[in-house]
């Protein structure tokens, strides 16, 4: 009688990803709970934190900010400044609960976590403006050497998202934001961008355009290489759907944007 061949024992390189995943998904859901339903506590580690060496680094950005955009040409715009329909784009593709989270996302943090449990060779994303904030100011590589090596990366991170948090206002982290993320064809910074991609000021683009901006942070080497291909376009859509989705568009202006000739109107001129 034939022997059943024997199942094939998991890899310890995959058991070692799932208890890996496992641990860190149960010490993520600890903090979230303490975030999400203890907002004093994250002021309260905002200011102790700051004490550190990231903290004084976190002080220092704006002065830092401004004196990189003068002497590299970027220019720099205040919030107030910043056309209203760029502020709600970039916060309804990036970071819709921006404005009522302390600078770590317990919903988005736990859906990443619970996909990346299921499949960590891609990374989902999840990261709030704020901690893309402190990921610029720390200057931390996206790529790590090793599983351990991120882990610490974002927990380092996290800690300094608490610190942006406790130092300035939202208005202010989204302006550092925007003055510095980088967005592709050599522009630093939404008022580059402007003239990168519109050759325009910032001030006189139009809601399509400030749109088109909004979608850059994803990829912008590779929408600034084609900005009118279709993945910068199919990013410039995406956009406009969620800023449908969360109120900031109706449905008749999502149909209107969606099939602006964007880029061809201006060479119409």
């Amino acid at each position: 009688m034939p022997q059943e061949s024997p199942q094939a024992s998991p890899q310890p390189s995959r058991l070692r990803r799932h208890f890996r995943n496992a641990a860190v998904t149960a010490g993520a859901l600890a903090a979230l709970v303490l975030l999400a339903f203890a907002p004093p506590v994250d002021r309260l580690l905002g200011g102790l934190v700051a004490l550190s060496d990231d903290g004084a680094a976190v002080a220092d950005y704006p002065d830092w900010l401004r004196a990189q955009a003068i002497k590299h040409r970027w220019g720099y715009v205040d919030y107030a400044q910043m056309p209203p329909c760029l502020k709600q784009a970039i916060v309804s593709v990036e970071d819709k609960r921006f404005f009522l989270h302390g600078g770590v996302d317990p919903l988005a943090l736990l859906r990443v976590l619970v996909e990346d449990a299921q499949n960590d060779r891609v990374d989902h994303g999840g990261s709030t403006i704020t901690l893309q904030l402190a990921r610029m100011i720390l200057h931390v590589p996206r790529k790590q050497p090793s599983a351990s090596a991120k882990l610490q990366s974002e927990l380092r991170i996290m800690l300094a998202g608490l610190i942006v948090e406790h130092d300035f206002s939202k208005p202010k982290i989204l302006e550092l934001y925007l003055n510095g993320v980088y967005l592709g064809r050599r522009a630093t910074g939404v008022q580059a961008a402007a003239a990168a991609y519109f050759d325009m000021p910032l001030q006189q683009l139009d809601r399509a355009q400030c749109i088109y901006i909004a979608g850059l942070p994803n990829d912008p080497a590779r929408f600034g290489a084609d900005p009118s291909g279709d993945r910068a376009m199919a990013r410039y859509r995406h956009v406009i759907a969620t800023m449908q989705r969360n109120g900031y568009l109706t449905d008749r202006q999502a149909v209107a944007l969606a099939t602006d000739p964007l880029f061809s109107r201006l060479t119409e001129k």
